[in-house]
Formats: structure tokens, C-alpha cells, sequence
């Protein structure tokens, strides 16, 4: 879920500072080899497992919590991580060979425009992780509700509207889509460009789902954050919180 769900205040710093890192990582590397290899491959992975994981986790939002419920927070972890994020990008990578090469001419101005998208999203993707912690990138606060897993596996349960979203609602959607965007300019592949588009296609999906669901969760509180922080154009001044408690 993209509204967060944590802890009002709380600081995350591991997050934030392992998803900016992997980018640097990442250029580093292809620097060295001298053309775009793990850049894209990181995009894909990661963003073709979170594709994977939307799909098959927020339709049966209902099976995942009872099965769950038992079973616990590392249980989820297992099958997310090693499962459906594992083996996507298992496959993503067994086939790199293929669509690493579905590229296009480079062009300065598409690769200038995708560096600068980049950028601003990984450091406001980092911004973001800052407030919300591992529980959103795990789903874990989707997955354990009050009273369906959170307090015995300690998965906090507060709206977080502290940071970016005081300027938009759902800042990781926008910037992981612009993210995607980017690299895809930079690298020139046509692939990360269907990667894109496949993404905007699972939000469509998801988004209805995942606000019936914070609606039914935090009421009065969550439209009013509605009312006054738009879903996807980030507001020219932050929300105050007293505007909020109004």
C-alpha cells in the first residue's frame, strides 16, 4: 500500500539507504563494463517480481491473511521473496540475453531526459522508503491487519503522511513508474518500455483494491487525506496535519 502504514515519525535509514545504494551500484558496474547490463536487469527483477507479487497478492487478499494468520510474518517472507520475486527474476535474468537486445538507436536527448528522471525518482523513492520502512516493500501491512496478524508480528498500523505524501498520495507508484520510464530512455530498450506499460496496467488493478481497503481501515481519516492530497500530481504545498485533524 502505497498510503503507508507505520509509525507517525519513525525513521527507516536501512531501506533508503540499500535502494539508493543499488543504484549507485548498478552505474558503477556498467560504467566498467561500458554498456547497460545490470542497470536494466535490476529494474526488470525487481519491478517484474513487484508486478507478480501485486497480482497474485491483492485479489486474494483474503486467502493470503487466513493462510497466514497461522503461519506468520516469515512465512510470507518466503514465499514472497524466495518465490514469486525469486523466481520472476530467475526467469527475467535466464532470458536477458534475449531482451537486453531489444533495443533502439540511442538518441542524447531521450538518454538526458531518462538520467534526469531517474535521479529524481530513485531520491524520492529513498525519501519515501525513509518514512514507510521494509513492511511496505513486503506488503507485510496489507497482509497482517489489526486484528488479523499485526500485533503478534509486529506490523505497525498507522497512516504515515509525513514526508512525500504530504504532497501525493501514492509518491512510490509515481516514482517507480517514472523509474521504469527513465532507465528504459537511458538504456534504449523496448523492453523496460512494455515493462512500463504492463506496471500502469497492474495499478489499474490494483488501486480500486487497495483503497477500498484503506478506506475500511483508517475511515474518516484516510478520505479526508483523499479529499486533500491528489492520487498521482503531487500538491504545490504540503498538507498540514492540522488540515487533516479538521
Amino acid at each position: 500500500m502505497d498510503v503507508e502504514i507505520g509509525v507517525r515519525g519513525e525513521r527507516h535509514v536501512a531501506p533508503a539507504v540499500a535502494w539508493a545504494v543499488s543504484f549507485v551500484v548498478c552505474g558503477v558496474g556498467d560504467a566498467l563494463l561500458g554498456r547497460w547490463v545490470l542497470l536494466p536487469l535490476f529494474i526488470a527483477g525487481f519491478y517484474g517480481g513487484m508486478i507478480v507479487i501485486d497480482i497474485l497478492t491483492y485479489p486474494m487478499l483474503s486467502f493470503w491473511r487466513t493462510w497466514l494468520r497461522r503461519r506468520g510474518l516469515r512465512a510470507w517472507y518466503l514465499i514472497e521473496v524466495a518465490g514469486m520475486w525469486g523466481g520472476t527474476t530467475l526467469a527475467l535474468f535466464l532470458l536477458a540475453p534475449w531482451w537486453l537486445g531489444w533495443r533502439w538507436a540511442s538518441v542524447p536527448a531521450l538518454q538526458a531526459i531518462g538520467g534526469v528522471l531517474l535521479v529524481i525518482s530513485v531520491a524520492v523513492g529513498a525519501w519515501a522508503c525513509l518514512k514507510m520502512g521494509w513492511a511496505r516493500l513486503l506488503f507485510a501491512g496489507a497482509l497482517f491487519p489489526p486484528g488479523a496478524g499485526a500485533e503478534e508480528n509486529r506490523v505497525p498500523q498507522r497512516l504515515v503522511l509525513e514526508g512525500p505524501y504530504r504532497y501525493v498520495r501514492n509518491p512510490l507508484y509515481v516514482t517507480d513508474f517514472l523509474l521504469i520510464l527513465g532507465t528504459a530512455l537511458l538504456c534504449g530498450n523496448w523492453f523496460l518500455i512494455s515493462l512500463a506499460a504492463l506496471y500502469l496496467l497492474q495499478l489499474a488493478l490494483q488501486l480500486p483494491l487497495e483503497e477500498r481497503e484503506l478506506r475500511r481501515r483508517f475511515g474518516a481519516q484516510y478520505r479526508r487525506y483523499c479529499q486533500l492530497v491528489p492520487r498521482f500530481v503531487p500538491r504545490l504545498r504540503p498538507v498540514r496535519q492540522r488540515d487533516l485533524d479538521a
